[in-house]
């Protein structure tokens, strides 16, 4: 029996000595690894639809606001919570790529509104994206579902209840290297309607001199924000030619080489795009094919005149 003991010992001080699930509901600071972790796993295909955003979450699936911010910019989720509205955060699910990137989802919500969430991270567990994926409902007529399938792609449905018969409109988007999700389809049967392209960096700082909007137009148009030093710009260009038969769209880093020409170029894109600035106009060159990112029959050069920012307006008093 003694003997027994011995060989079973070991066995007991690793069960007694593992390590316990990270907890993101207090104050208490975190590493990203235990931020990540404390996601549960879930099994591809995820799916959720805007009844199930809306159910009440367990208390042991809060993250505390204090931890949030540590991991996770609050312009991801600005557009759907302004300023003033205070929502809470629940943790959905985690799913890694084997030698890749992780992908969390995250619900937020308010007695009004609940929305859910996919972020994403490298493999170095840096943030690198987001965006939303389901919403809750206040139309009875409407339903929303979202989700991600076993290939990674995440996808996104409407669809509208009519005396008729019913719309639909899906979008399907997957994550790139330049570090953005890329929509790649598109299929609806409701009538054509004037949309607004979602600007993933509109909220961001833009103090550096050539932070700003430049545009055509709402469908084709570059924004540039303040990057993490003074010689980088983050820049969001989407753009629509041959009346939208051609679409090209990309985010990433672009670095100033001269006072006025930043450079896009990246070992891990054969993209490499030049913007030359002046002062009421920016033009966009493409040095090399960025086929990736846009139609095989348009391209990224065009010129786009600079927008003025619109000025604060100062509350009564």
């Amino acid at each position: 029996m003694y003997r027994l003991f011995l060989l079973l010992l070991p066995l007991i001080l690793l069960s007694g000595c593992k390590r316990k699930k990270p907890v993101i509901s207090g104050d208490e600071p975190v590493e990203i690894t235990d931020f990540i972790e404390a996601f549960p796993a879930v099994k591809l295909s995820f799916m959720m639809s805007d009844t199930g955003i809306v159910k009440k979450s367990a208390d042991s699936m809060l993250i505390s606001k204090t931890i949030l911010k540590q991991f996770v910019p609050d312009s991801i989720y600005a557009k759907e919570f302004p300023k003033g509205t205070t929502p809470k955060f629940y943790m959905l699910g985690r799913e890694a790529v084997k030698g890749g990137e992780t992908y969390l989802f995250m619900k937020a919500a308010t007695p009004a509104k609940s929305v859910g969430y996919v972020l994403c991270y490298d493999k170095d567990d840096v943030f690198k994206a987001a965006m939303p994926f389901v919403f809750s409902s206040t139309d009875r007529r409407v339903v929303y579902e979202g989700g991600m399938d076993h290939r990674h792609t995440i996808t996104r449905n409407r669809i509208r209840k009519l005396p008729d018969g019913q719309t639909y409109n899906k979008n399907v988007y997957v994550y790139n290297s330049a570090g953005t999700f890329t929509l790649i389809l598109n299929e609806s049967n409701e009538a054509v309607e004037e949309t607004e392209i979602y600007n993933p960096i509109d909220t961001l700082a833009r103090k550096f001199p050539r932070s700003g909007d430049y545009a055509k137009n709402k469908k084709n148009f570059i924004s540039f924000r303040d990057g993490g030093k003074s010689s980088q710009l983050l820049f969001f260009i989407h753009f629509e030619q041959n009346e939208g038969a051609c679409k090209g769209e990309l985010r990433g880093v672009a670095d100033l080489v001269k006072p006025n020409v930043a450079l896009y170029r990246r070992s891990d894109d054969h993209c490499e795009l030049e913007f030359t600035f002046t002062k009421n106009e920016v033009k966009v060159r493409e040095l090399e094919g960025c086929g990736n990112h846009r139609g095989v029959k348009c391209s990224f050069d065009a010129a786009y005149n600079k927008k003025k920012e619109a000025k604060k307006t100062k509350p009564k008093s």
